[in-house]
């Protein structure tokens, strides 16, 4: 059976865990959630969703230490309910990156356009642009994608303390309105905080799609955990330097809202330019990131027969091609039924937030049917009520995930009958 090389260390575990995770979050969501409600409200949700992925954090740490294997959470769910599970999952994860990864192009489309003052019209074909870009990273294999990760890890850090430098105004605002958030002295609308947090879970999508890459990395045993305590250590502080200033921003009367919203605190600065094109770059290599985890995947999957046996083959140079060529065209197909339908970039993030919940919901029954001692309960309860709580900013949309658990079972029990 063909087999993934070990190539992956610790910092370059780290590096594509933070590009897995940030990226389009980044640049999309301080804008988009203060469409949906004020500073506090929005201060809120951040807070929430923050320590509410803290057990889930532990969680994958755990389990990606227990299953280094390329099928990730997918094999989290085999251990959890049966080999069914890993059908189910297997499915629904395939339904998460075809909307998530596209809707990762449309943002880093909206920022080019902005840039570059192109017709709103150009941004469905900038999209698909990036798409290729990012798989051809890929296709050049995994030392080139460490690079890319790497190099865009130092330029976020870069650009996250040109913004706050640049705009300290602002920053002092923002932590006046987290402090008075934190104090209760002002508080946002309840629902308000909830939807924000629903939209908020997008900003730490990642960390699940990281199991697929566990099988390349070298001494799991020690830097498997360390990758997902630190990655989550420096993405939160990315995250808060940037929401805390574009909070400060728009309680100061400049409005940061909208999908680009973040260019609005770029466009007064000397140093704008720079910003924006690092902001630019980074989105492929935050898909480039997403395209990575999700190719194994599939390529786990076509060696077990979930998917047709083709995507389970790899080149001589050891590269899931036929996955990455396969996927391409499907994420390049959903980009244009977007555009052609109205879809709004709101919709395809709650979609696959709510799909990230629902797999969470079977790491976590993975966690506690194969951890031991007394704290699995805590880790677990934690968890449960973090994702329970959550589930509910998405009311009937949920019926997306179950449909897709629902195709996946019974794909397990057609697979069931053939072998009998």
């Amino acid at each position: 059976m063909a087999e993934l090389k070990k190539t992956i260390t610790l910092w370059k575990g780290v590096a594509l865990a933070v590009c897995t995770v940030i990226g389009s979050g980044l640049l999309g969501l301080p804008g988009l959630t203060l469409e949906i409600g004020s500073v506090h409200s929005v201060a809120g949700g951040w807070l929430l969703i923050s320590l509410a992925m803290i057990p889930m954090i532990a969680i994958f740490a755990r389990l990606g230490l227990r299953f280094t294997s390329s099928a990730g959470l997918s094999k989290y769910a085999e251990e959890a309910v049966g080999p069914w599970g890993r059908h189910a999952v297997a499915v629904v994860l395939c339904g998460t990156f075809m909307f998530g990864i596209p809707a990762m192009a449309f943002i880093g489309a909206a920022y080019v356009q902005r840039l570059f003052g192109l017709p709103s019209g150009a941004v469905c074909g900038l999209a698909v642009t990036i798409l290729v870009i990012a798989t051809a990273i890929n296709l050049m294999g995994v030392r080139a994608v460490s690079l890319i990760n790497t190099a865009s890890l130092v330029a976020l850090a870069a650009m996250m303390a040109l913004i706050v430098v640049t705009h300290f105004a602002f920053f002092i605002k923002g932590l006046s309105v987290f402090g008075e958030t934190v104090l209760a002295r002002a508080v946002g609308d309840f629902w308000d905080v909830l939807r924000i947090a629903a939209l908020l879970f997008w900003a730490f999508v990642g960390w699940e799609n990281l199991s697929f890459s566990l099988e390349e990395f070298k001494r799991p045993e020690k830097s498997i955990p360390r990758v997902y305590w630190l990655s989550f250590l420096v993405v939160v502080c990315l995250y808060f330097g940037l929401t805390i200033t574009s909070i400060g921003a728009e309680a100061s009367g400049v409005s940061v809202k909208g999908a680009s919203g973040l260019a609005a605190l770029m466009a007064d600065s000397p140093l704008g330019i720079f910003q924006l094109l690092i902001l630019i770059l980074v989105i492929p290599a935050n898909l480039n990131a997403w395209i990575f985890g999700a190719s194994r995947l599939y390529f786990s999957s076509g060696q077990a027969g979930i998917l047709p046996s083709f995507w389970g083959r790899l080149t001589r140079g050891g590269l899931p091609l036929n996955c990455l060529a396969g996927s391409l065209a499907v994420y390049v197909a959903v980009a244009l039924a977007t555009q052609w339908f109205g879809i709004s970039l709101t919709t395809l993030v709650l979609l696959v937030n709510q799909n990230a919940l629902v797999l969470y919901a079977f790491s976590i029954f993975a966690y506690w049917k194969t951890e031991r001692g007394i704290w699995r309960w805590g880790v677990t309860a934690m968890a449960a009520i973090s994702c329970g709580f959550l589930l509910f900013g998405f009311c009937w949309w949920i019926l997306y995930s179950l449909g897709l658990l629902a195709l996946g079972y019974g794909n397990y029990c057609r697979m069931k009958r053939l072998v009998i």
